[in-house]
């Protein structure tokens, strides 16, 4: 008999099947969860309106491995469980931390997060919502990248960002990313990329933030290998498959509660 499935975690499982698998069809998923091929339709109406599948004629695919969802979008999206993450990943920062944080809705939830905590810090940022979740707060110097501006992710990118990062060293990175499976990192914008890479080669620790959406996703453009980060910050355990790759790339994997 086939155990029937929350609505959240079917649909959960039907974007790591995803992950892998190009397309599925609506019969094929209706048989696996036991349920009528109208609910997997109305799963799929669900996950399309968010962003994260495209419907096909009698199924779905994986979305656009170049496109995602704007950050105004994103950031409407899973509202309470990237700030769970965002909490917490506020805990691992140390007074007197020097930052690198990229541009991102779950990094925006950790600016306004990390506010909270009134701390001296110096932060530089490519991102206009992690500017504004500061606040002008005395003790936290902002410093705001160069580059161009891109309204779809409030952000700057480009050459001048990167050169400017170069500049600079940190003792943390704080990111987001696309996808993450148990082979790499991935991110849909290349350029977003860039700035990610130029982030954790110039600082001490590398902290990855995600919610459990990203799991098994592999989007355009790797970002960098497991091992090159110190801290995965999720909502929920990945699947054992990612955990056994994390502990083997020596990453400390936190689940915020």
């Amino acid at each position: 008999m086939v155990e029937r499935l929350p609505k959240a975690q079917r649909q959960e499982r039907i974007l790591n099947r995803l992950g892998s698998d190009v397309t599925v069809r609506i019969l094929s998923l209706a048989e696996q969860f036991g349920v009528t091929t109208e609910t997997i339709r109305r799963d799929i109406d669900e996950l399309t309106g968010k962003g994260l599948v495209r419907r096909t004629y009698g199924g779905a695919a994986s979305k656009s491995l170049t496109t995602e969802p704007n950050i105004h979008q994103r950031r409407r999206a899973d509202v309470a469980e990237r700030e769970r993450v965002a909490r917490h990943a506020a805990t691992l920062v140390e007074p007197g931390d020097v930052l690198m944080i990229d541009s991102g809705s779950t990094t925006s939830h950790f600016a306004r997060a990390l506010a909270a905590r009134m701390i001296q810090l110096t932060v530089l940022t490519n991102c206009i919502p992690v500017v504004q979740g500061f606040g002008g707060i005395p003790d936290i110097r902002v410093i705001l990248c160069p580059g161009d501006y891109r309204d779809t992710e409030n952000g700057v990118y480009g050459h001048q960002t990167t050169s400017f990062l170069e500049r600079f060293q940190a003792n943390k990175a704080v990111i987001g990313a696309g996808g993450i499976t148990e082979n790499d990192i991935t991110d849909a914008d290349a350029e977003a990329s860039w700035v990610k890479r130029k982030m954790i080669e110039r600082s001490e620790r590398t902290l990855l933030l995600l919610d459990h959406g990203k799991f098994g996703k592999r989007m355009f453009d790797k970002v960098c290998s497991l091992n090159d980060i110190d801290d995965l910050i999720v909502d929920k355990k990945p699947s054992s498959t990612i955990c056994r790759a994390l502990k083997a790339a020596s990453v400390k994997l936190h689940i915020a509660k």
